[in-house]
């Protein structure tokens, strides 16, 4: 009699064995663009953009952590952005390491996926430190800590699960391996267009649109106190 995780391992494969095929006669067809936008509400009281990625049931809205000024989500209901990269490397990581072990034949029964990241807020703020430089923006490490409740059969084979589950998760490798980021300006003026529509509009030089620039850094913009 087959165990819940076989059949689980056996619907997975009937799954993704047509979309393997598929991706290696046709290597175009496995490439995707994700995209996710937000908006800027003049009206707010508070400093926020509220986002919408596509498909999203829910709209979320990001503000300024308490150590920067913000209000916390407590009080606000705003989101820092922070904890969302953090929150989006425990799911990919978790639907990862479901699905790896799916196809390991491993049934989970139970588990966490804990993500802690260190942060300097001086470093957004524009505070410089002791020694006069500029402290780095962004977070200085993070930790992905995993508990999991398997079988005793299946603890020989968890080491693996864990080593797999972090060569496939996408987010996690995007972290370590980083990825250009390409900031355009578009629209400036009194009436501001969805920005994918605007790219589309334009027609695109040097992967630019018409009227969109690079948008070069500037460390006046974080001298406003």
């Amino acid at each position: 009699m087959s165990t819940p995780a076989a059949v689980a391992a056996d619907t997975l494969r009937a799954k993704q064995k047509p979309l393997k095929d598929q991706y290696r006669t046709d290597p175009k067809s496995a490439f995707i663009t994700l995209n996710s936008s937000g908006s800027l509400d003049p009206t707010s009281t508070s400093l926020t953009c509220s986002l919408a990625s596509a498909g999203a049931a829910q709209k979320k809205v990001a503000g300024l952590h308490q150590m920067a000024g913000g209000e916390g989500f407590e009080m606000s209901g705003e989101l820092c952005s922070g904890d969302m990269l953090l929150e989006s490397l425990v799911a990919c990581y978790g639907v990862t390491i479901r699905a790896v072990a799916t196809a390991m034949g491993i049934e989970i029964k139970g588990g966490t996926v804990i993500s802690e990241g260190d942060l300097d807020f001086r470093g957004t703020m524009g505070i410089k430190g002791q020694d006069g430089e500029q402290v780095p923006v962004g977070f200085q490490h993070i930790r992905v800590s995993i508990r999991l409740e398997v079988d005793a059969s299946d603890k020989g084979k968890v080491p693996k699960l864990v080593e797999l589950s972090e060569r496939y998760c996408v987010v996690l490798q995007t972290l370590r391996k980083g990825v250009d980021v390409e900031v355009k300006l578009g629209h400036v003026g009194p009436a501001v267009p969805d920005a994918r529509k605007d790219e589309q509009l334009n027609e695109k030089v040097n992967g630019f649109g018409e009227g969109m620039q690079p948008v070069a850094s500037n460390d006046d913009v974080l001298k406003l106190n």
